[in-house]
């Protein structure tokens, strides 16, 4: 049997226009994208007469993450994210793996959600530095995940 494990290679983030169908463009420069999905808080309670720990599932977060990329601010994706900076408003978030067989013309791994970005920080660096940034994603609704197909 072999392995069906994706690399990172080839994935892209795109964020949405503000429309009820948005039109994503593609954020340049992408170096890592961090991690997100959702976490549970730990509820606990000790009853008296046992004092054993009772745990349970509290609230969730479907998280955050914190993009790390080359600043490119000529890119339309990266002005969008500035943009959205100064919005108190969630923007619609695309992800895309490359796991779509190649000449299938099948659609990627994709992930879909509202997000509110939080920072776009710059760091210019040393001599031999790119200058990057670092933008903060707070994730605000659910995360919808479609297999390729």
């Amino acid at each position: 049997m072999a392995d069906s494990y994706t690399q990172s290679a080839g994935a892209k983030l795109s964020i949405g226009d503000s429309s009820s169908s948005p039109i994503y463009t593609v954020v340049a420069g992408i170096t890592n994208f961090g991690e997100f999905g959702r976490q549970y808080e730990r509820g606990t309670f000790n009853p008296v007469k046992d004092r054993r720990t009772r745990k349970y599932k509290g609230s969730y977060d479907e998280g955050s993450f914190t993009l790390d990329l080359a600043r490119d601010l000529t890119d339309q994706g990266q002005t969008d994210m500035m943009t959205a900076l100064d919005s108190d408003d969630p923007v619609p978030i695309k992800i895309e793996l490359d796991d779509a067989p190649a000449g299938s013309g099948t659609n990627p791994t994709s992930f879909k959600f509202d997000a509110l970005v939080m920072s776009f920080t710059t760091n210019i660096g040393g001599t031999n530095d790119y200058v990057s940034a670092q933008v903060q994603i707070e994730i605000t609704s659910d995360i919808t995940e479609t297999a390729a197909a």
